[in-house]
């Protein structure tokens, strides 16, 4: 049965923290930075509803400020955390390095931050479920498919919703301009995932960062960037 849903969106300092609220309840899409569980939780009470009818926890990766509130929102909710297994050893440990910078700026960072041997914390967890490309979360009440966007991290998530909107975490983001986040973990395969979206042809997409995309936004990018060998390291 297809039911219809809202995106409700919470600012995380930078991040985006995403409700997926229809009548069967919420999904919750990232977890902002470690402080963000009250004024998630204080949304999911404006919208109606409360914190039990959090049916999922859906990690579109383990950052800092995706999966900085992820262990408080399990305990607070009772829902189970979901993610890719290729990030789980972040999760387990609560913490990571700077991911590679792209471009001069973001190499510089990267260099700082990890030359001083900082590393960005959270509370550490184990999620309770692995998923996979192709799985559906029909079970936690929504008509969306998982499918799997490495690059930012290898463990990248992005969600298709069965109306053409996407939550697709920092596989492209909007803060000042659509674009690639500053850092990633593979260059080649965030380019790969980019053009994996574009072929599913979305009509929205939700990024972890700034306000939500058209997916002609996607198509003008790659066509900027162009998809040449030379360019994948832009």
């Amino acid at each position: 049965m297809n039911r219809q849903h809202f995106i409700h969106t919470i600012p995380s300092l930078i991040a985006n923290v995403y409700l997926v609220a229809s009548d069967a309840g919420i999904i919750i899409v990232d977890t902002g930075f470690s402080n963000a569980a009250r004024n998630v939780l204080r949304a999911i009470e404006q919208l109606g509803h409360t914190r039990t009818d959090v049916r999922l926890i859906f990690l579109t990766h383990v950052h800092m400020d995706h999966a900085g509130s992820a262990a408080e929102l399990r305990r607070q909710t009772g829902a189970p955390i979901a993610m890719h297994r290729a990030d789980v050893g972040k999760a387990r440990a609560g913490k990571h390095n700077m991911p590679n910078g792209r471009g001069t700026a973001g190499k510089l960072f990267e260099y700082a931050f990890n030359g001083l041997r900082l590393q960005m914390r959270y509370e550490a967890f184990a999620p309770d479920i692995l998923l996979e490309e192709g799985q559906t979360l029909k079970e936690f009440g929504l008509n969306a498919r998982v499918v799997h966007t490495p690059g930012h991290t290898l463990g990248s998530l992005s969600l298709a919703l069965d109306d053409g909107v996407m939550l697709i975490g920092d596989a492209l983001i909007n803060q000042f301009r659509v674009g690639m986040p500053m850092y990633g973990e593979d260059n080649a395969l965030a380019y790969d995932s980019l053009r994996k979206l574009r072929a599913l042809r979305p009509r929205m997409l939700y990024s972890g960062h700034g306000k939500p995309f058209s997916g002609s936004d996607v198509e003008r990018y790659l066509e900027i960037k162009g998809s040449s060998a030379e360019r994948i390291g832009a």
